[in-house]
């Protein structure tokens, strides 16, 4: 099965990447935990995860570490931290547990849906070497 998983505990900013991501035809699954993020993504494999990094029940870093671990049966999707934390630091920590890209909230439309594009249409090897991974902070 071939779908984003978004884990976003705002129902406000779930519901705009959401409606994004339809805009363009892309079927989303949302969950507001990140455990049960983890659970869906182990039982469907999905082709890109977007996630908030403040989640209330667990930390999004260490949800990222975890999920690149439990994933790799399929083919280590791309993880995207989207986050209202901004800065280079923030971003530097993201990438080290895992993450493919860093994106700041509020998202640009334009350059969140192209991001969203290019992972989902690259192969997994670009997406997987440092030299090539997409990066987008504002």
């Amino acid at each position: 099965m071939s779908y984003v998983l978004l884990i976003e505990d705002n129902p406000l900013n779930a519901e705009v990447v959401i409606f994004l991501l339809n805009s363009i035809g892309v079927e989303v699954k949302h969950t507001l935990r990140g455990l049960e993020g983890s659970k869906l993504a182990r039982q469907d494999c999905p082709s890109l995860i977007l996630m908030d990094f403040d989640l209330p029940d667990i930390d999004g870093r260490t949800l990222a570490l975890q999920l690149k671990k439990q994933l790799a049966d399929c083919g280590n999707p791309p993880i995207v931290a989207l986050t209202a934390q901004t800065g280079k630091r923030e971003e530097r920590i993201a990438m080290g547990f895992g993450c493919t890209a860093f994106v700041s909230k509020p998202i640009d439309d334009e350059e969140f849906l192209a991001l969203v594009q290019k992972l989902l249409t690259a192969p997994r090897d670009e997406i997987s070497n440092p030299a090539q991974k997409p990066n987008m902070t504002h």
